[in-house]
């Protein structure tokens, strides 16, 4: 029906056959884009009129190397400079990224990322090469999350399952080996089913010697605050 109505837009519709993680799912749909930018968004994600016009405004500025959008109606609470929009890393929910700079870091790292994370490493690694993460709140989109009784996100099996893997394998591939070790522990000893099973599925890989190379051993680029990847604006 969309080919139908917009005859003069390329709309392609590409099944994988199988589940890629959203990392390897932005990988897959990236190997064959041929425009300028790329938009990665979250299935439940409805964007705003001018979302594409207020992203991409802000790549005037060269220094920029990706940008994220406003999610409503629950805001990422991570901070942000007011000034310059700049921030730890950007939600991909909904954000833009010139594709030169996603084919420069080889994309999401979807070796060791499933699901969870994988933004956030890739942001972490835009600013690794010396560009900046900025967020961009007159770009807004809708973002269909729902809460429980007591305000916090409801999460299915697999988001809690993922979150706690992702956890672990962020904080050792950033080097900070003290946070994982703490968290493996936390996960193993007092965690819920999910957590535990995502600690077994750690201490697997380090077996295998199939854990990610380190990086940022000076800690410069990463940011670990009170169990999240940048200091946040509300007090939960």
């Amino acid at each position: 029906m969309l080919c139908e109505k917009f005859p003069q837009i390329t709309i392609k519709y590409e099944h994988f056959g199988a589940n890629l993680g959203s990392a390897g799912g932005h990988n897959k749909l990236a190997a064959s884009a041929t425009s300028d930018f790329l938009l990665v968004q979250n299935p439940d994600v409805v964007p705003s009129p001018r979302l594409l016009e207020n992203l991409i405004s802000r790549f005037v500025d060269k220094s920029v190397g990706l940008v994220e959008a406003k999610q409503l109606p629950i805001e990422h609470p991570k901070e942000y400079d007011e000034t310059t929009g700049d921030t730890s890393w950007a939600s991909t929910a909904s954000a833009l990224v010139h594709r030169d700079t996603f084919e420069r870091l080889n994309g999401f790292d979807d070796d060791t990322f499933f699901l969870y994370c994988d933004d956030v490493d890739f942001s972490w690694r835009v600013r690794e090469v010396g560009l900046r993460v900025v967020y961009q709140p007159s770009a807004v989109v809708f973002h269909d999350k729902r809460l429980t009784m007591d305000g916090t996100w409801q999460t299915n099996a697999s988001e809690r399952y993922y979150s706690a893997e992702a956890a672990l394998l962020l904080t050792y591939k950033w080097s900070r080996q003290d946070l994982t070790e703490a968290v493996l522990n936390d996960f193993s000893t007092s965690g819920d089913e999910f957590q535990k099973k995502a600690a077994r599925e750690f201490e697997r890989r380090r077996a295998a010697n199939a854990l990610p190379s380190q990086r940022d051993p000076e800690h410069k680029i990463a940011q670990f605050i009170n169990g999240n990847y940048a200091k946040h604006r509300y007090a939960l």
